[in-house]
């Protein structure tokens, strides 16, 4: 925003720099960062942990898109903003002291604080409207009426509902008016700490599943834009386990964090080593970790599952020349998970869940999607010519009386062409299936992990970062039990798939059936195939 430095200012341990006309220069301190100020996409929402660098960021978006405006009819750069928060106390005490640290009234005007709260900034040509307001509750949509804006920042997004920002995003772009030649970029910016998996913008996203029964209609409202885009930044520290790789004992800082010259040292020591200190694991990964938190209070089942860690930046795809392996859980909320075992590491790629239905609606469920996303696997495996091509592998039969009626399923899926192998776990012992997957999240091969789930697994990566958890009432008794919801179906799918593919013995020591995770080599003529020994 200018060239020369000339002055700076001091204020709470940061130093703003500013050019001669007293506008401020900003760097923003992250490649994330500097990705949300590159787009010019209409919608934009960053996730950060706090003290992160998205709240003076925003503020500057605002003004140099002012700034970037073209001029109307008399040579004047005129733009209209909304800043959103829930309460006005948050506004004062935290959004407009931000606000006022960038843009400070001896440069850019006089601040107004009646309601709502309006700075009106003035620099050369350009003139900028920007009302601060505390919208909070759907019933606030009346405050929006008439009012038309360039633009609106949400800040600390995970407060605001739904109904709210759609209707006034719906209400950006109408100022400059079209007579005076229009705004020249117009959009909604939000930026938010993680919230948890109930809210709606992890809905959108994707990092959370759709209810259960949710109708079609209702769910697309919650289909992504095309054109808006979402960008997450890296966690704050990073977590020190203990001996047994999945207690944290400890947290380092981040050196991919961002943002972290402006954060204060007491000692040498990032506040944020000092900030986690009586905190809760739930606030220190909602906070600093940047993680999405399950709405529920119960421990999580696999602690060590770590979404930095163990989930893919973009979609994975299959690998012709391995084995598919699907694990199945039954009953009337069945689900599937499909994964591959590729050199001793687990590729997790996709995943199946059903509502209310039984095993004659969902095999053929399941078919059409292995056609659709495994179609060379599909292919050999239902013309006879590699029946190990896919592997099933389903809830046993054993002490579960709810399963009562597992023989059916078998025989459901046999009839659709699916033969489908109980996974080998004596009695279905739960604590077996729980220890096979910690086993295989801890584990490392090459240097890297051995579990790797794709982003598209959205119920899975719900139920692993959380959503399956230990219910209150077995920890209390010290016998702690998952919690039978909507997670645990796709939780037990994943453990019956990693058991049948030999995890099992593999945790006790005990070799891996071999000659069902050799990789198929597909010769180029006359369709034959040879095993790589």
């Amino acid at each position: 925003m200018g060239v020369a430095a000339k002055t700076t200012e001091r204020d709470e341990g940061t130093v703003i720099q500013r050019d001669a006309e007293g506008r401020p220069i900003y760097r923003p301190d992250g490649a994330t960062l500097r990705g949300f100020m590159k787009s010019s996409a209409r919608v934009r929402v960053i996730r950060g942990p706090i003290r992160s660098g998205t709240s003076s960021m925003c503020c500057m978006e605002i003004f140099r898109r002012a700034c970037e405006q073209q001029p109307g009819p008399d040579g004047i750069r005129r733009t209209r903003w909304g800043v959103v928060r829930n309460t006005y106390p948050d506004l004062q005490q935290t959004t407009v002291k931000t606000w006022l640290q960038w843009f400070p009234e001896r440069d850019f005007g006089r601040f107004v604080w009646g309601k709502p709260l309006t700075h009106t900034l003035r620099k050369g040509d350009v003139v900028a409207e920007v009302f601060f307001l505390a919208l909070d509750d759907p019933t606030d949509v009346s405050k929006l009426k008439s009012l038309e804006v360039t633009g609106w920042w949400f800040n600390e997004m995970e407060f605001t509902p739904k109904e709210l920002f759609d209707e006034a995003e719906s209400r950006a772009g109408y100022y400059p008016p079209v007579k005076d030649g229009g705004a020249t970029w117009s959009g909604t910016l939000g930026d938010l700490n993680a919230p948890s998996s109930d809210h709606w913008l992890p809905l959108m996203t994707g990092e959370v599943p759709f209810p259960e029964g949710m109708k079609e209609e209702d769910r697309w409202q919650y289909r992504w834009p095309e054109g808006w885009e979402y960008f997450v930044q890296p966690p704050g520290l990073i977590e020190e386990k203990g001996p047994d790789g999945r207690t944290v004992v400890g947290y380092a800082i981040n050196p991919a964090a961002e943002n972290l010259r402006w954060i204060p040292k007491i000692d040498g020591r990032p506040l944020y080593l000092e900030t986690i200190k009586g905190k809760t694991k739930r606030w220190i990964d909602s906070r600093i970790m940047n993680r999405i938190i399950p709405p529920v209070l119960g421990e999580p089942v696999w602690k060590e599952f770590i979404e930095e860690t163990h989930v893919a930046k973009v979609a994975l795809e299959p690998n012709p020349s391995w084995p598919l392996y699907v694990g199945l859980d039954f009953g009337r909320r069945p689900a599937a998970v499909m994964g591959q075992l590729i050199n001793d590491r687990w590729v997790v790629l996709s995943e199946v869940t059903g509502h209310d239905i039984g095993a004659s609606v969902f095999a053929p469920i399941v078919k059409r999607h292995l056609k659709r996303h495994f179609p060379d696997h599909l292919r050999r495996f239902g013309g006879g010519r590699e029946r190990d091509a896919i592997l099933f592998y389903g809830d046993p039969k054993g002490q579960d009386k709810t399963q009562s009626d597992e023989m059916t399923a078998y025989q459901i899926w046999a009839d659709n062409g699916m033969r489908v192998t109980p996974a080998p776990v004596p009695t279905n012992h739960i604590q077996t299936r729980l220890e096979a997957v910690a086993f295989v999240l801890n584990g490392m091969r090459d240097g890297v992990p051995r579990f790797l789930l794709s982003p598209t697994c959205r119920v899975l990566r719900a139920a692993m970062g959380g959503g399956y958890h230990f219910s209150d009432n077995s920890v209390k008794i010290g016998e702690p039990k998952p919690e039978k919801n909507r997670y645990s179906d796709i939780a037990d799918a994943l453990q019956y798939m990693l058991l049948g593919a030999g995890e099992g013995k593999v945790l006790v020591g005990k070799d891996r059936p071999g000659t069902r995770v050799q990789p198929i080599v597909h010769a180029t003529r006359r369709g034959s195939v040879r095993r790589l020994v």
